[in-house]
């Protein structure tokens, strides 16, 4: 019986392992397919801003300033069936906040109390995350529009 005890140990000691690195890669939402003229208009997210990775280092080459710290793995994946001519993702929450987009036309930066990136977005995938400045977890509402909001 000893020794049946000690591979039963070692076994939950790595599923225990498996699940924590698994963990960030869970925690990210896709979120719903989007093409022109989607419905309804905003769609609306939310999520736990935060992490302990710089912004920068994750954006690599971006376009705007990237502030703050995030988690490794994105927050969000968002799949853009077709062309838009104008499509705007805006965070939200009590405290300054940075989103950061990466997706097949460039990575973008942004930070402040309300970031926002608008514009042209080509069809693709992309991913977002949303930073705090100093790691915190942060409460924050994602609003996805074809509107200027």
């Amino acid at each position: 019986m000893k020794s049946l005890k000690t591979p039963i140990a070692l076994l939950g000691f790595a599923l225990v392992q498996v699940l924590l690195l698994a963990e960030p890669l869970l925690s990210q939402e896709l979120l719903k397919p989007i093409s022109p003229k989607f419905t309804p208009d905003p769609l609306v997210y939310t999520g736990s801003a935060g992490g302990d990775l710089p912004l920068q280092g994750i954006a690599g080459k971006a376009n705007g300033e990237c502030q703050g710290l995030a988690s490794r793995n994105p927050n969000h994946s968002l799949l853009v069936q077709k062309k838009f001519g104008f499509l705007s993702l805006r965070v939200t929450g009590d405290r300054n906040l940075s989103i950061l987009v990466k997706g097949p036309d460039g990575n973008y930066c942004r930070s402040g109390r309300s970031p926002d990136l608008s514009g042209e977005w080509v069809a693709g995938k992309y991913q977002i995350w949303v930073g705090s400045g100093n790691g915190d977890r942060v409460n924050y509402k994602l609003t996805i529009s074809e509107t200027n909001q």
